[in-house]
């Protein structure tokens, strides 16, 4: 049983521990409810169309679970429809996910920022994100921590793709963290992995290393004195006369991490070497050199990766038919991309790319805006 329970087609969630279900202008409506629910059950109308599921646990995990209600020794009740969502919710958090919870927290609030566990930001009346940790860091910066100590999907609306591709629209820099050495191999996004470690030495103060997730950018120029080969292997001796980026892995203390990306100094970055795409972190100074050698992501691909944690067309363009012969604004040049993602000026959605004038916009927003005006 579950003390929340959204309901679909009202678009809101009930709060069975409160008389009036979390909802003081709507009186009597538990009385209602429940009467439409038994009503339903005796005409064998199945629970999962009875509009009414699971908004704790479940939800979170990425299970549609639906439920039924039910008056038992005066006590106001929401029952799963199947025993295994049930289950679901006797299965604790563990120590070690506490653990990593509140040393978030405590290293965020060392650092000036304010954090909290299990916030959930609304996204609509029926849509929200839900973070393990949220740290509120620099200019807005908002740095959504998933501890992820147990197995976490590859596939589907609840992997952790589509998941840190969802936070990353609402302008949310996720930020997952393991203690699985596997999961620090993967490259949905990225990961960074600490030794697997008791929780009463996560909780302790003293120096927690992150392994493996975080790298130094050593920047060198391809030409004939160089010892390294030259990636693209083009030109004269396999010389390309470009700079370019080798990435080397680096500790660093999962306290400074924490702080440093709450502050800006530690960003994440998409590296392309060839076909290859690998995603850590890194210094902000070497991203933004990076960018200046390697050229910042296109505006194309930034609306690619806005859309990956959702199986639908991107929500932030204007629902507006643009002619053909229209004008397609340039903006490759990594002038206008910004460090830091703000509000598309048009959509309100978060976006790096920036106008001529250094106003944050999408740049299909605003060739709609200039459609419009024009006509």
């Amino acid at each position: 049983m579950a003390n929340t329970v959204l309901h679909t087609k009202l678009g809101i969630e009930l709060n069975l521990e409160r008389d009036d279900l979390g909802h003081p202008g709507m009186p009597g409506l538990w009385e209602r409810l429940y009467e439409r629910d038994r009503m339903l059950g005796s005409m064998r109308i199945p629970v999962s169309e009875r509009d009414m599921q699971c908004a704790g646990v479940c939800l979170k995990a990425g299970i549609t679970a639906w439920m039924y209600l039910r008056e038992q020794g005066g006590r106001r009740q929401a029952v799963h429809e199947r025993a295994e969502d049930e289950a679901r919710h006797t299965a604790p958090v563990s120590d070690e996910h506490k653990a990593y919870q509140e040393r978030i927290i405590r290293a965020a609030e060392e650092g000036g920022h304010r954090a909290g566990s299990e916030v959930r930001i609304p996204l609509g009346p029926r849509n929200w994100i839900q973070t393990d940790t949220l740290v509120e860091g620099e200019n807005g910066l908002r740095i959504g921590w998933e501890v992820q100590l147990s197995t976490a999907s590859a596939k589907g609306p609840r992997s952790v793709r589509a998941r840190a591709g969802k936070a990353s629209t609402h302008g949310i820099t996720p930020a997952w963290h393991t203690d699985r050495e596997d999961y620090a191999r993967r490259n949905d996004t990225q990961w960074t992995y600490s030794n697997r470690l008791p929780a009463r030495v996560i909780a302790k103060s003293g120096g927690l290393r992150v392994v493996s997730g975080f790298r130094v950018l050593e920047f060198w120029h391809c030409d004939v004195t160089a010892d390294l080969p030259c990636p693209d292997n083009i030109g004269y001796w396999g010389r390309c006369g470009k700079t370019h980026a080798l990435p080397k892995p680096r500790d660093v203390l999962f306290d400074d991490l924490v702080r440093q990306t709450a502050a800006g100094l530690i960003v994440p970055l998409e590296y392309r070497s060839g076909s290859r795409v690998q995603r850590f972190w890194v210094p902000a100074e070497e991203r933004e050199r990076y960018f200046d050698v390697a050229g910042a992501p296109k505006p194309e691909e930034e609306e690619q990766r806005a859309g990956r944690g959702s199986q639908n067309s991107p929500t932030c363009r204007p629902r507006i038919t643009l002619a053909s012969s229209r004008n397609v604004l340039d903006w490759r040049d990594q002038s206008h991309w910004a460090p830091q993602p703000k509000p598309c000026r048009y959509c309100r959605k978060s976006t790096n790319l920036i106008d001529d004038h250094g106003v944050h916009m999408h740049k299909v927003c605003h060739e709609a805006a200039l459609e419009a005006a024009a006509a």
